[in-house]
């Protein structure tokens, strides 16, 4: 059953997740918040249908400010706050639960860090600085940098080969990144004093001091798991969003991105699905972004799970690519 939803709003949706995960943490159920994830989200998304007004919306309309991202940040570091602090007394199955349920409200994270991390501002700057930290990807703000102004160039993360899995693909993202984010900062810091690689590190020993402190070795070994698993969904993401689009824009034809257009998906994850458009428009704030190309067939967790058994992925999507019937 596929139904359009023509509402703008929604995006308040979002902070249900980590207030789930919270109470659910807080009750010592965090594999039954997966189960929800797994379960609940994705028939909920394909039940509800794609977003018929994506296409749609006016650029007039007035954006909605930063409230929505910067509460989910609030109410996701409470829960990642019960977490820990339910980690320090956990068995060995709930510990795990807990490392993967926090990580994975982590990388859902990163839309809505990505938000405000697009707006100026020092505080923006500092919030996102450290939320990104608690995320477990503290100099993904170099990464994202690069990764706009090398869209479809897989030195630089996020684009994957034709034909490479997501399991191969998020290591080799991620260093690539990494590395790449490493010789772009040495190249333009005049001293190590001015780099931002060294800010990034003074934050992310703070972090993890804190949750050393908080939780004990408890803390410090929820923090390196939970940011594990927030590495890995980012990176998947990022596969879903640019798999087999390597090249410059001008050869792609502004395909840039993969879009998603399901109504609960963009609600959840504040418009993230609409990629193209914020490649093509990057201060374009997330309310005001619109479907501006070819679109992946299901919503978000759809194709995670998707991607997640290869080569299901390829029969689905290496038809899709430009130029595949060439």
């Amino acid at each position: 059953m596929t139904s359009s939803r023509n509402s703008k709003g929604g995006f308040w949706l979002s902070t249900l997740l980590p207030a789930t995960a919270a109470a659910l943490f807080f009750y010592r159920h965090p594999w039954l918040f997966l189960l929800f994830l797994v379960a609940v989200v994705p028939a909920a998304d394909a039940l509800i249908g794609q977003d018929a007004a994506v296409a749609d919306q006016k650029a007039s309309q007035a954006p909605m400010g930063p409230v929505v991202p910067v509460a989910y940040i609030c109410v996701w570091g409470v829960a990642v706050l019960v977490a820990v602090e339910r980690a320090m007394s956990a068995r060995p199955l709930e510990f795990a639960g807990l490392v993967i349920a926090c990580g994975v409200v982590s990388a859902f994270a990163m839309a809505h860090i990505h938000e405000v991390m697009h707006r100026g501002g020092r505080g923006s700057k500092l919030t996102s600085d450290v939320a990104l930290a608690v995320a477990g990807y503290p100099h993904y703000r170099v990464v994202h940098q690069l990764h706009h102004g090398h869209v479809g160039d897989p030195r630089f993360g996020s684009t994957a080969h034709v034909g490479l899995s997501v399991w191969w693909h998020v290591g080799r993202s991620f260093f690539s990144a990494l590395r790449s984010a490493i010789a772009y900062e040495r190249g333009q810091a005049r001293s190590w004093r001015e780099s931002r690689l060294l800010q990034i590190v003074l934050v992310t020993v703070a972090v993890v001091t804190l949750f050393a402190w908080f939780g004990g070795w408890h803390g410090a070994v929820f923090y390196v798991g939970q940011g594990i698993v927030s590495v890995f969904v980012v990176e998947t993401v990022g596969y879903l969003q640019h798999y087999g689009l390597c090249g410059s824009p001008d050869e792609l034809e502004n395909q840039v991105a993969w879009d998603v257009n399901f109504w609960l998906s963009n609600r959840l994850f504040i418009n993230n699905g609409l990629h193209t458009h914020h490649h093509l428009e990057q201060t374009r704030t997330y309310d005001r972004l619109v479907h501006a190309g070819r679109a992946l067939p299901g919503g978000y967790l759809h194709m995670f799970g998707l991607a997640l058994i290869p080569p299901l992925w390829f029969s689905v999507m290496n038809p899709r690519l430009p130029n595949a019937n060439d």
